[in-house]
């Protein structure tokens, strides 16, 4: 039996190697524990963006909006609809998230988490912090319609306190050359906005990082939590029994699975998102590079670029569909008709874990006070890792904030 650790967290995605070095800073004897390699869920593909502000999913779509989005065949969501009946409860706590006054303060909380997102960074990696570009982050709107709403919505990030400039004409082909030809009703770029290149090999560096500090990786698959009354925690792994002071789970989509013994359950969903490399020269885009109207985000990477997006909800396990990706692929052609997929690659998936509010999960679970989660980041897992490591760090040494009250799954039975 391993013993003599003061946290074990299990799960290192950017969640839990940032959660590890934050357990750490505040001088824990921390172990991170992955059944595979740092790094190869979510935070293996993604668009690397770290977001300065960001609206909840029940901003853009109404309850009464999905089916026709789940249908739509151009639509960036789709719904496994084998998953349908376990989604339900889930798919109710999502329709109270959408009452426009539950809106407005997930999007304030949200833009609160966001503002301090890159900063967070800064204080727990200090000099070790790998290279990350803060160019801005730029939306094409295709047509009047999609420039319009963007107005509006531009409107309340600026009274939010964001930098947010509108281009039109020749000036969106100035900043992204990329887009020179593309016929667009206008952009918007938020400053502020940072983005990584190589998502994956950001997070190793930071795993790297925490075990120069004096902190350890090991390669194991949880099978199961037990703690007493007393507060002594047991983690059963496939190869050995481990008895941490403290547990952490930040195994994302799947924490419900180890959770059952704790007779605890969070409402998360699966939020299936897809990636492919294109065969572009790196530097074709200079950061980020979202088109709404196609469903689609380009992003950066080590090799030329990659097209990301597709929201694919359904139950935790559930099937990929790659073809979901490849007919955005073939629609962004018709704006961007250089973009094909990389010889030898293929789509890649993975699975975000969405709670109904998208806001994160970070609690100490009832009942068990040496057992913590960190979980249902969605979309913003890059974003909000640290300064959710610096609540979830705090939380665990018995100091609270407000932010922790906030993201407590206890605001989905008061709501």
């Amino acid at each position: 039996m391993a013993g003599g650790i003061d946290a074990l967290v299990v799960g290192a995605g950017v969640v839990g190697v940032t959660a590890a070095l934050a357990l750490q800073e505040r001088g824990l004897q921390v172990m991170l524990l992955e059944q595979n390699s740092v790094a190869e869920g979510c935070s293996f593909g993604n668009a690397g963006l770290i977001a300065p502000g960001a609206f909840p999913l029940s901003a853009q779509y109404r309850l009464t909006d999905l089916p026709a989005a789940f249908l739509k065949s151009n639509s960036p969501a789709a719904l496994d609809w084998i998953s349908t009946l376990r989604l339900l409860p889930w798919g109710f706590l999502y329709a109270k998230a959408t009452r426009w006054d539950k809106v407005r303060r997930d999007t304030d909380l949200l833009h609160d988490l966001c503002r301090d997102a890159l900063r967070s960074y800064e204080v727990l990696l200090g000099s070790d912090l790998p290279q990350i570009s803060r160019r801005g982050y730029l939306t094409i709107h295709l047509s009047s319609a999609e420039l319009e709403k963007a107005i509006h919505v531009n409107s309340i990030r600026t009274s939010m306190g964001l930098t947010v400039r509108m281009l039109v004409g020749s000036e969106i082909a100035e900043f992204e050359p990329a887009l020179k030809g593309v016929a667009a009703a206008g952009a918007t770029l938020v400053d502020g906005a940072a983005h990584i290149i190589d998502p994956a090999a950001f997070v190793k560096c930071l795993a790297n990082v925490f075990v120069r500090r004096g902190g350890s990786v090991s390669r194991d698959r949880v099978q199961a939590l037990r703690s007493k009354k007393s507060g002594e925690v047991t983690v059963y792994g496939d190869l050995e029994t481990y008895s941490p002071r403290t547990a952490v789970l930040t195994t994302g989509a799947h924490a419900n699975q180890l959770l059952a013994d704790c007779d605890h359950r969070i409402p998360l969903v699966a939020e299936r998102g897809y990636h492919l490399e294109l065969d572009v020269e790196p530097g074709f885009i200079g950061g980020p590079l979202a088109i709404p109207g196609l469903g689609v985000v380009l992003a950066p990477s080590a090799r030329g670029a990659r097209i990301t997006g597709i929201s694919h909800f359904g139950s935790p396990g559930l099937r990929a569909r790659p073809e979901l990706l490849l007919s955005a692929l073939k629609r962004a052609r018709k704006v961007l008709p250089s973009l094909r997929v990389r010889p030898g690659f293929e789509v890649w998936s993975g699975e975000r874990p969405a709670t109904p509010d998208s806001l994160p999960i970070i609690e100490q679970i009832p009942g068990y006070r040496s057992m913590f989660v960190s979980c249902g980041h969605g979309h913003l897992g890059v974003t909000l890792a640290a300064i959710s490591a610096r609540i979830l760090a705090n939380l665990v040494r018995g100091n609270s904030s407000n932010y922790a009250a906030q993201l407590s799954s206890q605001r989905f039975a008061s709501n």
